[in-house]
């Protein structure tokens, strides 16, 4: 079994496990009218869903199971 390298461990280049590219500008991603119709929807019914829910909204919605939380907690 391998070991994994300590994450304190100076011999490791975390910008190996995470890229940064410093001119890279990021865009957010608005919610289409279906995504939010199906939000809307679920959040009549429950205002706080929980994590198989999310997940369950995420793969229906093309979204990350993450943005659908923000969202929940945004509305």
């Amino acid at each position: 079994m391998a070991a994994f390298p300590h994450p304190l461990d100076p011999a490791v280049d975390f910008r190996a496990f995470y890229p940064y590219t410093p001119n890279e500008v990021k865009h957010r991603k608005r919610t289409t009218s279906a995504q939010l119709k199906v939000l809307e929807a679920i959040f009549r019914k429950d205002t706080k869903p929980n994590a198989a829910l999310r997940q369950e909204l995420a793969l229906q919605l093309d979204m990350t199971p993450r943005g659908v939380q923000v969202w929940f907690q945004n509305r």
